[in-house]
């Protein structure tokens, strides 16, 4: 790896620190969102300002991709996986649960990461799939949760939750070879563009009149785009190009904690003590099966930044 200066490397682990915030702080504000337009509407948005700026700066990095017809549709069926089902499954995750909950899918991305590689063919060290087991017993407990009278978690929310992280934790397994081959930001704009056309062919006769929408809903929106969706993507990207996809990956599981810890100061969640243990025990598994092995390669490392 590229000897870098101690200042390079401090600030890539800010921004990296910054881009988990970011994160988990989009789960509560898309929360909020949704109390005052539909999902639709948030996506479509979020999908037409993140993909054009992406584009844009993909286009003028790297110029015009010269992919061939399959490359082409590789990417556009990756990107449909990443950005129209795990979109719709997210949004709805959102919806459906208390924002600390919703935010736990990336928390339990790397759970499911480890075994669907191992169905590819890929190597799962003892360490990985410790946290695996452990994560997976925090997921048994959230369930035991929801079978609780009266609970904030239901089944149906949790459903939708594992879904979510499901359609995420494929896009990361199948886009590794893309991102290798084609370079990160070339293969992330043009998977986002392409990716989301059929949700935008299913969202558009469903979207609110732009007019009648409130300032603050216009704002919010360009806030998830720009910051969660462009800003954090760049600042992702360079915290594992600076400090390696190793290093950097471990971090993603403070931004479930960031989305509960929000979740309980601004929108004023108030969650079962067995919610935090279990979501706690979640994150904790999630942390071990990122962490960093020795000599352990980039591209195994469990790096695709949550949209």
């Amino acid at each position: 790896m590229t000897a870098f200066s101690v200042t390079l490397q401090r600030r890539a682990l800010a921004g990296v620190l910054l881009t988990v915030v970011m994160w988990g702080a989009n789960v509560v504000l898309l929360k909020a969102l949704l109390g005052s337009t539909n999902a639709e509407t948030i996506n479509v948005g979020r999908f037409l300002v993140a993909g054009s700026v992406l584009m844009a700066l993909s286009v003028r990095a790297h110029g015009w991709p010269r992919w061939d017809a399959k490359t082409w549709l590789a990417v556009a069926v990756v990107g449909f996986v990443g950005n129209t089902l795990f979109q719709a499954f997210f949004l709805t995750a959102i919806r459906a649960n208390p924002a600390g909950v919703g935010g736990l899918v990336t928390g339990i991305v790397p759970v499911l990461v480890l075994p669907l590689g191992l169905l590819l063919g890929q190597k799962v060290t003892g360490r990985q799939a410790a946290g695996v087991a452990v994560a997976f017993a925090g997921l048994l407990g959230l369930l035991a949760v929801t079978l609780q009278p009266g609970a904030h978690v239901t089944l149906g929310g949790l459903v939708w939750v594992l879904a979510a992280a499901g359609a995420w934790a494929s896009y990361t397994l199948f886009n590794r070879p893309l991102t290798a081959q084609l370079g990160a930001l070339p293969f992330v704009a043009f998977s986002l563009l392409l990716g989301c056309l059929p949700y935008l062919l299913w969202a558009v006769p469903k979207l609110h009149d732009l007019n009648q929408l409130a300032p603050l809903t216009v704002l919010g929106i360009l806030i998830s785009a720009l910051g969660a969706n462009v800003l954090a993507y760049l600042a992702w990207a360079n915290g594992a190009n600076i400090l390696g996809a190793a290093r950097t990956a471990v971090w993603n599981s403070l931004a479930p904690a960031v989305a509960l810890i929000l979740s309980a100061a601004v929108l004023h969640e108030r969650l079962a003590g067995a919610v935090w243990i279990a979501a706690g025990v979640i994150l904790l598994g999630a942390a071990l099966a990122n962490w960093p092995e020795q000599k352990v390669r980039a591209q195994e490392a469990v790096v695709s930044p949550p949209p």
